[in-house]
This record gives C-alpha cells, sequence and structure tokens, in this order.
C-alpha cells in the first residue's frame, strides 16, 4: 500500500488542496518501507486526486481538505 501525507520543507502540511509536495511511503506488512517526497506543481484539489490515483495511494492522510477532491473518471 503506499499513504500520501501533504508535505512541504519537512513538515507535515496541514491542507490537502493547498500543499506543494506529497511525501509518500510504501507500506508492506505492517511496516514502513520507503518514502519519498513527489512535488504538486501547483495543482489543486481534483488535479491532485487524479495525481495521487494515478500513483496507486491506497490513502491520504491530512489535516484538512476544503470542497470534495472528487476522483476524475477514468472512462
Amino acid at each position: 500500500m503506499k499513504l500520501a501525507i501533504p508535505y512541504e520543507e519537512g513538515q507535515i502540511f496541514q491542507h490537502f488542496g493547498k500543499t506543494p509536495a506529497f511525501k509518500i511511503y510504501d507500506i508492506a506488512n505492517g511496516q514502513v518501507g520507503g518514502s519519498m517526497v513527489f512535488p504538486t506543481g501547483g495543482q489543486g484539489h481534483r488535479a491532485l486526486a487524479g495525481l495521487l490515483r494515478a500513483l496507486g495511494i491506497g490513502a491520504v492522510v491530512c489535516g484538512g481538505i476544503g470542497p470534495a477532491p472528487s476522483t476524475p473518471s477514468l472512462s
């Protein structure tokens, strides 16, 4: 499973839709494996939901989300 957390300059960033990056963690067998920082390129809510889906993210932990970040349809 991959877990994403909004991230900025070495710290958790509180808002999903305004985060400059996500810290992405690989989790397997109850253990945290590798991690990486993935820049968002200034994209907002809806684009970020699609981006995370494309990266195979299974969960997001954040302090706030704002407007519903619906995932774009794949059809």
